[in-house]
């Protein structure tokens, strides 16, 4: 399956607003991370998976690729470049 798996829309997920509409239910944008992070679509995400995907947004952020995250990357990388 691919990095969507089964859908965005999983059991327990409504879909509803920013929160969720059920007090149960984790927030709409942890949902949407939690799928892009299940690279092989069986609703979980393993050690490995997590890894990977942290992984990819430190290199994102370590624009001078030295394996290292400064203040000066760290916030750039929350505001987007023009």
């Amino acid at each position: 399956m691919g990095m969507m798996g089964r859908g965005m829309k999983g059991q327990g997920m409504k879909g509803d607003g920013a929160t969720g509409g059920d007090a149960m239910a984790p927030p709409v944008a942890f949902r949407m991370i939690f799928a892009l992070m299940d690279a092989d679509g069986d609703g979980t995400v393993s050690l490995s998976e997590f890894q990977v995907a942290h992984e990819r947004i430190f290199r994102a952020m370590d624009r001078d690729k030295d394996g290292k995250l400064t203040p000066d990357e760290r916030n750039k990388s929350a505001v987007p470049q023009q």
